[in-house]
């Protein structure tokens, strides 16, 4: 099935293998869309990621605040941050747990539109007896994206699980920002920039390319925007959760 997104030249959900030099990472920063852009004639391909369910606990150059730095590589992101920015927890181990699940469940879960909520009961005691850190958000934050992406992939159909489930109300709305807008958008961010990150990266607004709304694909409580910013001369993408 052609997936409608594709046709106006956005990916949803891309694979991990496309988006990182190192698949382990998908557990930390989930693929949300790609999108193709041009920079100073040239083309590329960015991917906006999420990392709905994890808090920022420690600050490391390239990883602090929801603000997070990739080398850009032949259209994949190899991160230049430190993954101890969320602790230090087995979210590896987490996550391993939560994939075997959905993979055996996902058609149960999804023809009797379980909810988040009926879906973190049922495995919320396995997943306290394993987890180290908050594993209640993390949970919830993964099943409204796999819920999601799933309805996606068997409907081509883009419909949050809260919209599946719990009969919340549609957006139809573009999923991805277009520069202007995103630039605007993130203009309180670039106002109080001394405040927002602990370290000098050499960005402005200007470096704004698109960004797409967090909670459309995962938790609706997590909230928040996904800006990607390009910064050429170092062939680096930043990613920023903002919100504001």
């Amino acid at each position: 099935m052609v997936k409608k997104w594709q046709e106006n030249g956005v990916i949803l959900y891309p694979k991990a293998s496309d988006v990182f030099t190192d698949e382990r990472l998908a557990c930390y920063f989930r693929p949300l869309l790609s999108f193709a852009c041009r920079q100073d004639g040239s083309a590329y391909t960015f991917h906006l990621l999420g990392t709905d369910g994890l808090y920022c606990e420690r600050e490391y150059r390239h990883a602090e605040n929801n603000f997070f730095g990739f080398r850009y590589l032949a259209g994949k992101y190899e991160f230049i941050g430190d993954l101890g920015v969320f602790g230090g927890g087995n979210v590896e181990e987490v996550y391993a747990l939560l994939q075997a699940d959905f993979a055996k469940n996902k058609e149960a879960y999804w023809k009797e539109k379980v909810t988040v909520e009926a879906y973190k009961e049922r495995l919320i005691d396995e997943l306290a007896e394993v987890a180290d850190f908050d594993v209640d958000y993390y949970a919830e934050a993964f099943y409204s994206y796999e819920f999601t992406k799933y309805h996606y992939e068997r409907t081509g159909e883009f419909r949050h699980v809260s919209e599946l489930t719990e009969g919340c109300d549609h957006d139809d709305s573009p999923v991805l920002i277009d520069q202007e807008t995103a630039q605007e958008l993130s203009e309180e961010f670039f106002l109080n920039l001394q405040w927002n990150v602990k370290y000098d990266y050499g960005i402005d607004k200007s470096m704004v390319c698109a960004a797409t709304e967090r909670f459309r694909f995962m938790s609706v409580f997590g909230g928040g925007m996904v800006f990607a910013l390009w910064k050429p001369q170092e062939q680096t993408v930043y990613l920023l959760e903002y919100f504001s």
